[in-house]
């Protein structure tokens, strides 16, 4: 069990804490695609590693991730107008483009250089897979983007959907990632596995994370097989589990957690024990999300 000092360390995600300077180093699953489906549409609120932010989909079809709160008077820019390539807060009518650059600053006098000194939060953005990535740490740190096997799947065998958890994010993927609990809450949907609810467990740490083995005893031919389920996590908070299913649980603040789920029809064909999920990853140390994915 942790002390109260370790869960604080581990679950708190937000600014100035060293789990949100780690998170802050990847890419992020934000929100999904079809949450912004028009240029010029409605802002998404968003609320990621302890921060409060806005979403929006601009005229050429760029999505901005900015800072909540317009920096002249603090009014929400969930609430601005998404117009002519930036988003326009309500109150005085800044403008701010995907950049966080002021565009338009309509209450000061021509010819005033002030818009031009200022620059409001704002985080680059990629599209990938139907979902929003984010990058919230240091520019001078920004990996190159490494795209998840599964982002390749062909969109007729891809299937995403986001899930709002009351729960911290390390709390969402001990859930996702624990294999016996299997056994017993989801016993009806799982077929053939064995009686035996004990697995012996193995681990391996990898480039990407790590992967562990969940290893049974099947019910028939126990003295010539073995019943293994193999489960992968990924840094910092992604995991693929059996059959062709991943997670990843971002951290909205030390409570709730926004959890993105793909999900891949098998392609392979197999038999006897349950496929093990493979992995692959860039060998070097990690400095961004891997890649890692599943064969069964």
């Amino acid at each position: 069990m942790l002390k109260a000092e370790e869960n604080e360390l581990l679950t708190r995600t937000g600014p100035g804490t060293p789990m949100g300077a780690l998170f802050r180093r990847y890419w992020l699953p934000v929100l999904l695609t079809e949450e912004l489906p028009e240029p010029d549409g409605e802002p998404q609120p968003v609320r990621l590693l302890g921060e409060d932010l806005v979403a929006f989909r601009d005229t050429r079809g760029r999505v901005g991730l900015l800072g909540a709160h317009c920096a002249h008077r603090g009014a929400p820019l969930a609430y601005g107008r998404n117009e002519e390539c930036g988003l326009r807060c309500l109150y005085h009518g800044w403008k701010y483009n995907v950049q966080g650059r002021v565009v338009d600053m309509p209450n000061v006098a021509a010819g005033s250089t002030f818009a031009a000194r200022l620059r409001h939060t704002a985080y680059p953005t990629r599209e990938v897979a139907g979902v929003v990535w984010a990058y919230l740490g240091p520019p001078e740190h920004e990996p190159p983007f490494r795209a998840w096997e599964w982002t390749h799947a062909p969109t007729g065998q891809l299937g995403v959907y986001k899930i709002l958890q009351l729960c911290n994010w390390a709390q969402g993927i001990e859930g996702t990632i624990d294999t016996t609990h299997t056994d017993f809450l989801h016993s009806a949907d799982v077929r053939g596995r064995p009686r035996d609810h004990a697995p012996r467990l193995e681990t391996q740490d990898t480039a990407y994370g790590f992967r562990y083995a969940a290893i049974r005893r099947p019910d028939v031919d126990a003295d010539q097989s073995q019943y293994v389920r193999v489960s992968v996590f990924a840094l910092p908070c992604f995991t693929m589990f059996p059959p062709l299913r991943g997670r990843g649980v971002a951290g909205m603040d030390s409570q709730r957690s926004s959890c993105s789920r793909p999900s891949c029809p098998s392609t392979t064909s197999t038999t006897g024990s349950t496929a093990s999920p493979t992995a692959v990853a860039d060998r070097s140390p990690p400095t961004g999300a891997t890649i890692p994915g599943s064969s069964g």
